[in-house]
C-alpha cells in the first residue's frame, strides 16, 4: 500500500509540475493534485500499518521487528511536507524549487526499503524459529 501511494504522489508531481495543459477539458494541474492527495492517503495508512500486529486465526502474531513511532511519523511528515504547497524553497523556483521536495522523497524511499529489509529479515528468523 506504501509503495502504491509513493506512485501516486510521484505521478501526480510529474503531472502537476512537469506538463501543462489539459486532457479532455481537464487541467493536468488538477489531476496531478489529486493524484498526490491519493497517494499521500494510501501512503499514510500504509505508514500506520506497519505499526499493527497482523492477527493469525484466534491469536495476535507479531513480528520480531516494529518499525518506532519517531520514524513513522518522520515518514508520514516527510509525506506531508511533500505533497503540501508550503515548502522551504518554493517550487516556482525551478529547478531548485523542486530539490527539496525530492531530497524528502529520497529519504523517503530509503526509510521504506531499509523497514522493508528488516521486517524481511525478521519473518526469516520467525520463520525458522517457529
Amino acid at each position: 500500500m506504501v509503495w502504491v501511494g509513493l506512485a501516486l504522489v510521484v505521478a501526480g508531481m510529474a503531472a502537476a509540475f512537469g506538463f501543462g495543459g489539459e486532457v479532455g477539458g481537464v487541467s493536468l494541474a488538477l489531476v496531478g493534485g489529486v493524484a498526490m492527495a491519493a497517494g499521500a492517503v494510501l501512503a499514510v495508512a500504509g505508514f500506520l500499518r506497519l505499526r499493527r500486529s497482523r492477527l493469525a486465526g484466534a491469536r495476535v502474531v507479531r513480528d520480531h521487528y516494529r518499525t518506532s513511532r519517531g520514524k513513522t511519523f518522520a515518514m508520514i511528515a516527510a509525506v506531508l511536507y511533500i505533497v503540501s504547497p508550503i515548502d522551504v524553497i518554493p517550487d516556482v523556483l525551478l529547478p531548485v524549487g523542486i530539490v527539496d521536495d525530492t531530497t524528502a522523497l529520497a529519504w523517503l524511499v530509503l526509510a521504506l526499503w531499509q523497514e522493508h529489509s528488516r521486517r524481511s529479515r525478521a519473518r526469516e528468523v520467525a520463520r525458522r524459529e517457529g
